[in-house]
């Protein structure tokens, strides 16, 4: 099974070539376990933010503050996160898949950390990602997943994926929320593999059964998200 690092970002607005990176966080995600875990608080020197922003994002400047980081010191314990524990992986010319929801915004902002950090990007990470988002769209498509949009918050619901205070709506919080959810639809796919590997017992000639449209599908049991990691 190929090792992903899971983000989320908590940003000062939605374009990362203008405004701030606030927060990254970053799980390690290798076959439904989480093994570690990154959690950085960014400070630039210069801060742009918008005010729709931080309403959004709940964040306290001056709170923020305690404890941030620079881009520069940020991007260096990020790539020695990454040399630790996707260090194989990197020797052997392979590069880290990045996964997410809406992955591309939150890749977007991860490339300004790098770029102010003084770090290559692109020495470090694949240009292969995995979206939660787009899985989800294509199984409402599907009719397996019937999602009236995509967003995290409706699929954690969906899901019954809960986020404990005080990770709800924080980066750390997001990427659990978001590696569980990767985990919710893995299994969702295995089932329906599962049942469509079942010998077919109808009469010769007629067709298997459907579901009805608009039949309400049974949900996977409530998760609690909580650091999980190998024995």
């Amino acid at each position: 099974m190929v090792r992903l690092l899971v983000v989320d970002t908590e940003t000062g607005g939605i374009d990362p070539e203008t405004h701030s990176i606030l927060s990254f966080a970053g799980v390690v995600w290798n076959d439904g376990e989480i093994e570690a875990e990154l959690d950085l608080k960014v400070v630039e020197p210069l801060l742009a933010v918008t005010v729709q922003a931080m309403q959004i994002n709940r964040i306290s400047l001056v709170d923020h503050a305690v404890g941030a980081v620079t881009p520069q010191e940020g991007a260096k314990k990020l790539a020695t996160f990454l040399r630790k524990h996707f260090g194989a992986e990197l020797k052997a010319g392979s590069k880290v898949a990045l996964a997410g929801h809406n992955v591309g915004f939150d890749i977007g902002f991860l490339k300004r950390l790098c770029r102010l950090g003084g770090v290559s990007f692109n020495e470090l990470f694949s240009h292969r990602s995995l979206d939660t988002s787009s899985i989800l769209r294509f199984m409402g498509l599907a009719g397996r997943a019937p999602l009236q949009g995509a967003g995290l918050e409706e699929a954690l619901q969906h899901f019954q994926i809960v986020i404990p205070e005080p990770l709800r709506h924080t980066a750390l919080g997001d990427a659990r929320g978001t590696a569980e959810l990767l985990n919710k639809l893995i299994s969702l796919e295995r089932v329906v593999d599962e049942q469509d590997k079942r010998p077919n017992t109808t009469a010769r000639g007629a067709s298997r059964p459907r579901a009805k449209p608009g039949a309400k599908k049974a949900t996977a049991p409530a998760t609690t998200i909580a650091r999980r990691t190998r024995r």
